[in-house]
């Protein structure tokens, strides 16, 4: 068992395989499921969350926050992905969360009430856009300190998935991923120039096809995403790309990483929600603005470059290969 950590989503499809993987491991201590904005609006990816507790059997073990509405960014057009992850978030599926409780903390509350219970401790694993995060540290800046970051976002040397630059949790709250980079949290970058190369093969669909009725949401769940995926990609295989994150949030092998910092585009029209990397060992090197020289220096994570020595595509299918036995 690893330590404690909280799973903050939007769900949508692959956040929904992600949050089974974690339990079907039975390594993750999780504390809690906060929703955020994202795949779906917070209202829907609120509901989506208590309803995947209660499919996946934990409702009474894991709590479930409410995210904060709206995005930290000035931008005002809808962002959401409800095309490709179907009018609930969920594909097909109707959100049964009838009888999960609705918490009345917040999630920005929640998250903080957390980071001190195990300050120095908690690991946050964010596999939608950063508003909650970035939420709490405006509310306590000290969050970065009592806390270590997994995150799904970016991408460093891969074009974008939702604009040639920008990858689309960061595209969704640039000014919130960019806060959350600069703070100084202990964080790690999950791109995808990694959950590109993670890919989910109609083969690996047919063993999980095999295990019959315990996996029937699942494969149901990911069937819709080779659909989607095919129609907007044209592609036959499908990325990992928020299992990928909680995999390496307790195993760095699943990923190649480098070190240096990362610095959000906010303010052009074309480029909005890039994420520049500047490796540790080129930051002197470099001329930057002064401010921005400084941040390098204080700022600092690990960055995805790619896919690790161990097969994390592997380990994600055999995972749910053994659910409900």
């Amino acid at each position: 068992m690893t330590g404690p950590i909280v799973l903050d989503c939007d769900p949508g499809l692959d956040d929904a395989v992600a949050l089974q993987y974690a339990l079907g491991t039975g390594r993750y201590d999780l504390k809690a499921v906060t929703a955020v904005g994202g795949n779906a609006p917070v209202e829907h990816t609120y509901r989506n969350a208590r309803a995947l507790v209660k499919t996946f059997g934990v409702a009474g073990e894991i709590p479930v926050y409410r995210g904060v509405g709206g995005r930290l960014s000035r931008r005002i057009e809808a962002a959401s992905a409800f095309d490709f992850h179907g009018k609930t978030g969920l594909g097909e599926e109707l959100a049964d969360d009838a009888g999960v409780p609705e918490q009345s903390e917040g999630a920005v509350d929640a998250l903080l009430r957390l980071s001190r219970t195990y300050a120095g401790e908690l690991t946050v694993v964010a596999t939608g856009p950063l508003t909650n995060i970035a939420a709490a540290l405006i509310a306590d800046p000290s969050f970065a300190e009592r806390i270590r970051l997994v995150f799904m976002g970016g991408a460093v040397s891969e074009p974008g998935n939702v604009t040639p630059t920008a990858e689309f949790n960061i595209w969704h709250d640039p000014e919130a991923a960019d806060l959350v980079v600069a703070s100084g949290v202990d964080f790690t970058m999950v791109g995808l120039d990694a959950s590109h190369r993670a890919r989910f093969t109609l083969d690996h669909l047919a063993r999980l096809e095999a295990a019959g009725e315990p996996l029937e949401f699942t494969v149901r769940l990911l069937k819709f995403y080779f659909g989607s995926y095919n129609h907007f990609h044209r592609a036959e295989s499908v990325p990992l790309h928020d299992p990928l994150a909680v995999g390496a949030a307790l195993d760095s092998s699943f990923l190649d990483t480098a070190e240096g910092t990362v610095f959000v585009e906010c303010g052009s029209p074309l480029t909005t929600g890039q994420t520049v990397f500047l490796r540790a060992e080129h930051t002197d090197g470099t001329s930057l603005p002064p401010q921005l020289t400084e941040r390098a220096r204080g700022s600092q994570g690990k960055v995805a470059l790619g896919l690790g020595p161990r097969d994390f595509v592997e380990e994600f299918t055999s995972v749910l290969e053994r659910w409900g036995r």
